[in-house]
């Protein structure tokens, strides 16, 4: 697949039927059905990676040990969904979500996001296919990162026991000046199935694959990869508590090496997912989870091991 750069004029599409979308959706006739979720909690959470050094020829030069970051942070995020249904099992929707996290004493784990997700669907022979917009910012270690832009289409199909799904994105990411090197098109292809109360005591299995390409605007190779990820989470009850175990796993091959003299770029990631939620109300939920990524990269530099531990209280509105 051949990638054009996209002008200026194609980059504001997706805020155009955003822009109608949102405003198709407030003065639509239905009045909608809302949702709200509202996360506050603490955390703490560290990161190593490998100890180097640059020559002055810029040849990097690894030590033993590892570089140690870690440090306590405090989370909020507001999750909100609107919905309007008309006769003939038409439906659009709104989705909105901002979260922030601050970490005093190590900055470098600051992170925030808004996004916004309108969309629209509707009944074709006993499934369901929609169209919508994926918008989003992202703030890390309190600067601006990355805007993204993205179209997405969905079939699924439920019988309220077992769900089939496709989800096609396709999105820009743009930077800022310091890091247009980073500017990329992307797309993906997400196969999604969930069953419930498959066996005694486990009340859902979810499953995902996902393949995808990320293709550098500028045509940097060593920022451009294929990948391809798998994942699976089991849900039941115990304890008078809501768990989840979930695992994943992802492979990244890249374009070309950052550096030369070394093989291609080939990143493996392994993910591992523990939550248990306990309900306190009808209306709030305590939450405990933990969290580990650790990726292994024929590019040394990229090694990395990331942990998180939380404690939310989840309140419903």
């Amino acid at each position: 697949m051949e990638w054009v750069r996209p002008s200026h004029k194609a980059g504001r599409i997706p805020l155009v039927l955003a822009a109608w979308c949102v405003s198709t959706l407030l003065f639509a006739q239905p009045v909608p059905s809302t949702h709200f979720q509202l996360d506050v909690g603490f955390g703490n959470e560290s990161q190593t990676s490998p100890l180097f050094q640059v020559s002055p020829e810029s040849n990097i030069i690894y030590q033993n040990g590892v570089d140690r970051l870690s440090g306590s942070h405090m989370r909020t995020a507001l999750q909100g969904t609107a919905e309007w249904a008309w006769s003939g099992g038409v439906m659009a929707a709104l989705a909105a979500d901002a979260t922030f996290k601050r970490a005093p004493g190590t900055p470098g784990f600051d992170f925030g996001s808004i996004s916004l997700q309108p969309s629209v669907n509707l009944p074709i022979q006993g499934a369901t296919v929609g169209m919508g917009l994926n918008l989003q910012g992202l703030d890390v270690a309190g600067q601006h990162f990355r805007d993204v832009a993205g179209i997405q289409a969905n079939w699924t199909r439920s019988d309220g026991e077992h769900l089939w799904g496709v989800v096609v994105d396709a999105s820009t990411y743009k930077h800022s000046s310091d890091l247009a090197d980073m500017d990329a098109v992307a797309s993906s292809v997400v196969v999604l199935r969930q069953i419930r109360n498959p066996l005694p005591g486990i009340d859902g299995l979810d499953f995902s694959g996902i393949v995808g390409r990320e293709e550098s605007v500028r045509g940097l190779g060593e920022l451009s990869n294929r990948s391809a990820m798998l994942t699976f989470l089991v849900r039941w009850s115990g304890f008078g508590a809501d768990w989840s175990f979930g695992r994943g796993w992802r492979h990244a091959v890249f374009d070309d090496t950052v550096f030369s003299g070394e093989p291609l770029r080939q990143d493996r990631t392994a993910m591992l997912d523990l939550a248990a939620q306990w309900p306190l109300s009808a209306d709030q939920s305590l939450r405990l989870e933990f969290n580990e990524t650790q990726n292994t990269s024929s590019t040394r530099l990229y090694d990395n091991l990331y942990r998180q531990f939380s404690v939310t209280l989840r309140t419903a509105f």
